[in-house]
């Protein structure tokens, strides 16, 4: 039934190095397309640059869309691997320098830009950027001494506006710039997103897109944990198209393994090449589709606002209480 999508993990060797701040918000996603996406992009470059500190990225919503002057703490880690997981998503492996950085499933980190490629940065596109970071979850689940993951999705400028919108200042900086051997500086994990209460209610997770990087790592802790053992797990995963489709290979081979555990992906606007037999549409849509009536769990959102926004409209309709609807809308450049 599950057809896997060719293969896109391409190990990559290209670019520099990263500093920067924020608190709160995270990944990207597939409702936002089209022109609405482009006028997202656009309030969020206005908003960045009437602004000192430009900062949003891909984490749980822990303080709503807040933005915040570049954090206290400083830490080091230096660049192991590069991935491609999609065209426009790459994964970064990093390797902490200090010993005392440690986080917790469902937490976030922020990533810095660095001083002189800000500086080259603002000269190009006639910015007025002085300190850029921007959160990141993380998408591998913590272990003690070693390295972790961050999937940072590229946001480019418009092909037709680029004398006037620039490109993501921190996601071009990772796909065109950061290479193998670099050191980045990140700020102080944060955040707290999944504490389960109730062992015997579902867990019922909707990415959009990138808004899937939180959830890798905090499945691979589930799993750990034994917590798909007590529970049912659903994953929602909704994207444009099968280019798209990131970890699909992963998240359908812990489908096959785990009993407990069932992935749901969906291709809102499928090619004619894609050959896709799964599920199509929006993703609220397909999740409304899947429970039709009623849905007693506890639900995790991680995607753009407007994908949140009509996900949370499902979820009313399914009975849902709001203190079991935990969300992450991306605003991230």
């Amino acid at each position: 039934m599950r057809k896997q999508p060719a293969k896109t993990n391409r190990l990559i060797n290209t670019v520099p190095a990263v500093d920067g701040p924020r608190v709160g918000v995270v990944p990207e996603c597939c409702v936002i397309t089209g022109a609405r996406l482009m006028s997202h992009r656009r309030q969020f470059m206005q908003a960045a640059v009437a602004t000192s500190v430009a900062g949003a990225g891909n984490s749980w919503q822990l303080a709503g869309s807040a933005w915040a002057a570049p954090a206290v703490e400083r830490w080091r880690a230096k660049v192991v691997r590069l991935e491609a997981l999609t065209h426009n998503v790459r994964r970064v492996s990093l390797l902490p320098l200090d010993t005392e950085f440690t986080f917790a499933a469902g937490q976030y980190v922020l990533l810095r830009a660095p001083a002189g490629y800000l500086t080259d940065f603002n000269a190009r596109y006639q910015t007025k950027h002085k300190q850029v970071a921007r959160p990141y979850s993380f998408a591998s689940m913590p272990a003690a001494g070693s390295g972790f993951d961050l999937i940072i999705k590229h946001y480019p400028a418009p092909p037709d506006r680029e004398d006037q919108v620039p490109p993501g200042v921190l996601s071009t900086y990772v796909h065109k710039h950061l290479k193998v051997g670099d050191t980045v500086q990140l700020g102080k994990p944060r955040g707290k997103l999944y504490s389960p209460t109730e062992p015997d209610r579902p867990v019922v997770m909707v990415a959009g897109g990138v808004g899937a990087a939180p959830f890798v790592g905090l499945l691979s802790h589930l799993f750990r944990e034994g917590v798909d053992k007590e529970r049912e797990i659903y994953f929602f995963l909704g994207v444009r198209s099968r280019k798209d489709l990131l970890l699909h290979e992963q998240f359908g081979q812990w489908a096959k393994t785990k009993p407990a555990f069932h992935y749901i992906p969906a291709l809102s606007h499928p090619e004619p090449t894609d050959n896709w037999n799964g599920r199509k549409g929006y993703i609220n849509v397909v999740l409304e589709k899947h429970f039709k009536d009623q849905l007693d769990a506890e639900v995790y959102l991680a995607g753009s606002p407007v994908m949140v926004k009509f996900t949370r409209q499902v979820l009313d309709k399914l009975g849902v209480k709001k203190e079991r609807v935990h969300k992450d809308p991306i605003r991230v450049q």
